[in-house]
Order: structure tokens, then C-alpha cells, then sequence
């Protein structure tokens, strides 16, 4: 493929993953698996289409099950099933910023995994802010929201992103704290981008683990104790 005048560009095999992603797009997975399968190579399909996503990293971990296409299987990399609750706001990054909460890189997981520790820390995955990822995540959501209303884990974390940016002083904090990469160059945009994601659909219920956290985030706020600490500190 490098040899071929085409396919040798780099910007023309982008292009191509973009389109294998767009919900409108799809075909169904069991007749691509079959037309693979007629090429009498030995790897397993399911996983060949994990490799070739996995530049994208919003998952470490291949499904075990052939999905619906491309979009669904995008979706089964980042799911898991939990219990739902409601959650109606988390303060902001710069609020919890504040007050001491500690934001880290969770570097070796996928995109859906957070983790908050009793003393204050909060392990985020990095996300790469690019002209591409909105497509990506507009994408999954709405298969999502079609398809799988009574999961929406993708929903759920980007929702928990969006509690914690809304302004420019948020981007930065979790810029400042290689959370977020920003190819964009522009921080507002970054901000209205996240705004906008879940712009036209409900509130999501949050499985036990987002419940969790937010709540963790929430009363870390909310405890004098730690602004004082940090009063102190200063």
C-alpha cells in the first residue's frame, strides 16, 4: 500500500478512517467479515479492525463479539454495563482547582476511564482536542443514543466533561495538566466544542462509578476543610 500513488498519502488514509466511521456510512460487519474471510487470510477480523482503530485511543481492549459495523464496534470498545443515577451538575476544573483537587494523567487507559482517590486525586485519560474527534465522538454518540439509550457510557463521560469545562480558565487548568491536548490552538473553541457534544441530547442516568466520582468531586468541593487548607497553603 505505501507504493500505491493513492493510498500512499497520509491525508487520503485519514480521510478513508474518517468515512469508515460516519454513522450514514456503515455497512453491516457480518458481510465485510465474509468478503475478508474469501481472501483465505488467517487473522481474525474483529481484532484486525481493533488494530486499525486503536491510533484513535479510546480503548485498550478488543471486544470478544462481532458487532453490528464499524460505529457499533467503536462503541463496544469503550461500554461497559453498570447501574444508573442521576447527576445534575460537578463543579468546574477551575473551581476544583481550587479548593485542591489534583488532576493527572491516567495515561495507559482508554477514554472512559476515570479514577478518583480519597485524597483528592483525579486521573483523567489524555484527550487529544483535533479537527477529527468531534466527527468521531458526534458519531458514536448517535449510534448510541439510536441504538443503545439504556448504556450511553459515551454520553456519560463526555457529560462529565462538560460539568468540568466551562469557560477558558477551565480548558487550561486541565491543558496545564496534559489532560487535554489542544491541536485546535484555540482554547474558547475547545470549550464550545465540549459544550456542544451533548447539545441536543438528555442528561444521561450515570453508571455507579460516575455517580461516584462526581459526587467524590462534588463534597471535596464543598468541605471547608480543604479550602482552608489551601488558603493556609497559599
Amino acid at each position: 500500500m505505501g507504493k500505491n500513488p493513492l493510498f500512499g498519502k497520509v491525508w487520503i488514509l485519514d480521510d478513508i478512517r474518517a468515512d469508515l466511521i460516519l454513522l450514514e456510512n456503515q455497512l453491516p460487519f457480518f458481510v465485510l467479515e465474509q468478503l475478508y474471510n474469501l481472501s483465505g487470510m488467517s487473522a481474525n477480523f474483529v481484532y484486525i479492525t481493533y488494530n486499525y482503530f486503536r491510533s484513535l485511543s479510546i480503548g485498550e481492549v478488543c471486544p470478544g463479539e462481532s458487532p453490528k459495523h464499524f460505529t457499533d464496534f467503536l462503541s463496544m470498545v469503550l461500554r461497559k454495563p453498570e447501574e444508573y443515577n442521576e447527576v445534575r451538575y460537578v463543579y468546574s476544573a477551575s473551581q476544583l482547582s481550587e479548593v485542591g483537587i489534583q488532576f493527572q494523567v491516567n495515561s495507559n487507559e482508554g477514554l472512559l476511564d476515570l479514577t478518583y482517590l480519597d485524597d483528592g486525586t483525579f486521573f483523567m485519560p489524555n484527550l487529544n482536542i483535533n479537527d477529527d474527534i468531534e466527527m468521531i465522538l458526534r458519531n458514536i454518540m448517535a449510534f448510541e443514543h439510536c441504538h443503545l439509550p439504556d448504556i450511553d457510557i459515551i454520553n456519560q463521560c463526555l457529560q462529565i466533561l462538560d460539568f468540568l469545562i466551562n469557560t477558558e480558565k477551565d480548558v487550561k487548568v486541565l491543558v496545564d495538566n496534559k489532560i487535554i491536548v489542544n491541536w485546535m490552538g484555540d482554547v474558547n473553541a475547545v470549550a464550545t466544542m465540549i459544550n456542544s457534544l451533548g447539545s441536543n441530547l438528555p442528561m444521561p442516568n450515570f453508571s455507579s462509578h460516575y455517580f461516584s466520582i462526581c459526587n467524590s468531586l462534588n463534597n471535596f468541593y464543598k468541605n471547608p476543610y480543604n479550602k482552608y487548607k489551601v488558603i493556609f497553603l497559599q
